[in-house]
């Protein structure tokens, strides 16, 4: 037996983040209309923060984008993240976003 870890190299880390990013990008992207800008910050920040938009910046984000778009990005990202067949155990994840229900439809 052996004592050694396996080993996790950052760039498979890297490639699944950025495989993700790409995921929810293209999802948020055909059914809202958020600039491009806007929308990449806000997909970054939901990705490093388990699914879901802080407290501090959302109220920012709030002024530029609609509430509704927020929550489908939140939805998607943790269905993505700790769904059925997600990248991450469920057993981590706590939140629950507010309207689930935005993900049935037209998905």
């Amino acid at each position: 037996m052996s004592d050694r870890k396996p080993f996790h190299s950052p760039r498979k880390y890297g490639l699944s983040f950025h495989s993700c990013y790409a995921t929810v990008i293209k999802a948020v992207d055909a059914r809202y209309d958020i600039r491009g800008y806007m929308l990449a910050e806000l997909v970054k920040l939901c990705l490093k923060n388990r699914a879901r938009v802080l407290d501090g910046r959302r109220t920012f984000y709030e002024c530029h984008v609609q509430l509704e778009a927020l929550t489908y990005l939140e939805c998607f990202t943790a269905n993505l993240l700790f769904g059925p067949g997600g990248r991450l155990c469920p057993h981590e994840y706590h939140y629950v976003a507010s309207d689930e229900s935005l993900l049935r439809e037209k998905t």
